[in-house]
């Protein structure tokens, strides 16, 4: 079920928000008032006032069985109709308590989309969830420290909880794993929490004043002073994964992902010579 931004959900939150005199951010799967057969996963922000002060479109979606769309899948539309710049891709808004992203799931996997971000100003990058196996395999908390050790910002990383597999379901499965956590600029984990069979939280100190100092006095580990972007451009030069997928048809199943996408993607790569094909299939 895909819902509506502004909706009756967020409605919801906006009015703990408020009653909280808190900021929330959240994601949920979502319609585009310009598309009616597709939708997106969209991450939000909803500030005190319960205002929804930014949203952003997932850009890697968990292939082929999110079948969300990405705004690179409508690569050329998106571009004509909100410009071609980090805020139309990787949104960030400036807030009394920082400048906040978001970076969903397996956004957090690609170091593209957190550079975007830290490129675009984020200092608090909101950064959930992701399922087992990647939890049990140390792929959240990984990539999770690494996409904020290396933008030097905070990423808050909380994962889902139980859930129930059907409207009759009296007993949820644990399908994320647990093992939400909080780390700070420097890649250090400041807040955890494991559990996962219910509500939880986790507490930890966002320090956006001493975030702020290191990026302006460290010496070497405020890494984004060093980006050599004129080389860094070369890596980017030839496309790999396909633009405008869905600008003519709506995502398939798997059988027609694996065909159409993922096999031809691998044969690329190999055919290229960036991967060498193994010996397994012989």
């Amino acid at each position: 079920h895909a819902i509506e931004i502004p909706g009756p959900e967020t409605d919801r939150l906006a009015e703990l928000a408020r009653s909280m005199n808190v900021y929330v951010m959240a994601q949920a799967k979502a319609r585009h008032e310009d598309w009616d057969d597709l939708f997106f996963n969209v991450g939000i922000v909803i500030d005190p006032r319960g205002d929804i002060i930014l949203k952003h479109y997932k850009m890697t979606a968990l292939a082929a069985c999110e079948r969300s769309t990405s705004p690179h899948d409508l690569f050329d539309w998106w571009i004509e109709k909100y410009g071609r710049t980090l805020q139309a891709f990787w949104p960030t808004v400036d807030t009394e308590i920082g400048c906040l992203g978001v970076m969903m799931a397996m956004e957090g996997i690609f170091p593209e989309n957190g550079r975007g971000l830290a490129l675009n100003g984020a200092e608090v990058v909101y950064r959930a969830s992701l399922p087992n196996p990647f939890v049990q395999r140390d792929v959240l908390e990984i990539s999770s420290r690494a996409r904020a050790l290396e933008n030097n910002f905070f990423v808050l990383s909380p994962n889902i909880g139980p859930i129930y597999m059907g409207a009759q379901s009296t007993t949820p499965i644990d399908a994320g794993g647990g093992n939400s956590l909080f780390v700070d600029y420097m890649g250090r984990v400041i807040g955890r929490q494991r559990d996962s069979n219910g509500s939880t939280y986790i507490g930890a100190t966002i320090d956006i004043e001493a975030l702020r100092y290191h990026r302006e006095s460290a010496k070497v580990t405020n890494w984004v002073k060093d980006i050599r972007t004129e080389a860094a451009q070369l890596i980017y030069e030839n496309p790999i994964y396909p633009k405008n997928l869905y600008l003519d048809e709506t995502p398939g199943r798997h059988e027609w992902y694996q065909k159409q996408v993922i096999d031809e993607q691998v044969r690329k790569l190999q055919d290229s010579g960036i991967w060498r094909r193994s010996g397994y299939r012989d």
